[in-house]
């Protein structure tokens, strides 16, 4: 996972961005660059030498004309301003590099030194690598990025089609209860959907303005998928879990490198030794993603009903003022909870009705 500081370094450079064609310029013309940005230049002067004070207003025609010499330029932080040309950069020799070419090493051992974003654009492979404190980022071509998300995106389309499809069977059986395999193989499609998010967030950002229509198609994707599946880990973990726990549960399975339903159903709590077995428990939902889903009940509120009732099966068999007697339940959720439940054991009965033709 890249740390969230190299990522909005990262933005710095994206498509669209003035610094962003600037580099592209630079490569354009096969020219080699090393770009230093710091935030306060009297902090960093034992390490600059030589050059000369430029003190202009940041253009990218600019930076790509200075570019020409060989010595680094000096950036201010925010991108405004061009401070130095022609620098000679004198890091500490000792700090220790992974890195072959001289500007590269130098690039690396200026950001570890400063704590600043340091550019480097190598002339012979025509690379932009970003360092940033200990942390390297190589920017990738626009087109491959490009390329990885949509794949990214295609998988992620498919598993939100089977996590709904698996939502709503889990739905039409509340009241007989539905097998803990399912609800496992459910949470599964839905961390792995967070998983690929996070492994193309760093593209994204890197794609910048040219990621647009990307950034709307992930919101459609990805639309509750985190909360149903706090809910679900809520609703048939043995434990009580609060959303925090629920988060952190989230956490680790997210950081399983091998995620299996049976390893969901041990996280839940459940002791559960066979996927068959695992086929054949019936588990009933405490009702948190009900209330918060369809009848709109805060949590806390939901909370005061599962301690009441225990499961959904037994509060669709309350009536009105016995949800009445627990606290934060007036008549109108009162109502609204007899009366979503009843449509939904109506809708059961008649696709159970149903015959096939």
């Amino acid at each position: 996972m890249i740390a969230s500081e190299l990522l909005n370094k990262i933005a710095l450079l994206s498509p669209g961005t003035k610094l962003r064609k600037a580099l592209d310029d630079i490569m354009a013309a096969n020219l080699g660059a090393l770009i230093l940005f710091v935030d306060d230049l009297s902090k960093h002067k034992n390490i600059i030498q030589g050059g000369f004070e430029v003190n202009c207003t940041f253009t990218p025609e600019r930076l790509y004309e200075l570019s020409k010499m060989d010595g680094a330029i000096i950036v201010s932080q925010d991108v405004s301003k061009i401070l130095i040309a022609n620098a000679h950069l004198v890091p500490d020799p000792n700090i220790p590099t992974g890195e072959t070419g001289t500007r590269h090493r130098t690039a690396e051992r200026v950001a570890r030194q400063t704590n600043c974003m340091v550019v480097a654009i190598s002339k012979r492979r025509n690379v932009v690598t970003v360092y940033y404190g200990p942390h390297k980022y190589v920017l990738s071509d626009t087109r491959l990025l490009m390329a990885r998300v949509s794949q990214a995106l295609n998988a992620m389309e498919k598993y939100r089609l089977n996590l709904d499809k698996l939502l709503s069977h889990i739905d039409s059986v509340f009241d007989a209860g539905v097998s803990i395999y399912d609800v496992a193989r459910t949470i599964e499609k839905a961390i792995r959907m967070m998983r690929i998010y996070e492994e193309i967030y760093p593209f994204i950002v890197e794609l910048g303005e040219e990621a647009s229509l990307i950034w709307a198609q992930l919101e459609e994707v990805l639309s509750d998928v985190e909360e149903t599946t706090m809910l679900l880990i809520m609703d048939y973990s043995t434990a009580d879990v609060d959303p925090d726990k629920a988060a952190e549960m989230i956490e680790r399975l997210k950081q399983e490198r091998n995620l299996t339903e049976m390893k969901i159903i041990r996280e839940l709590g459940l002791d559960v030794q066979t996927v068959a077995q695992a086929g054949e428990t019936v588990v009933y939902p405490k009702g948190y993603r009900f209330l918060k889903e369809t009848v709109k009940i805060p949590l806390n509120v939901s909370q005061n009903l599962v301690k009441t009732f225990k499961n959904l099966k037994n509060l669709g068999e309350a009536d009105v003022e016995e949800l009445k007697s627990v606290d934060g339940i007036g008549e109108k959720r009162a109502l609204a909870i007899v009366s979503n439940l009843g449509m939904i054991k109506r809708r059961e009965k008649t696709q159970i009705g149903k015959k096939p033709e």
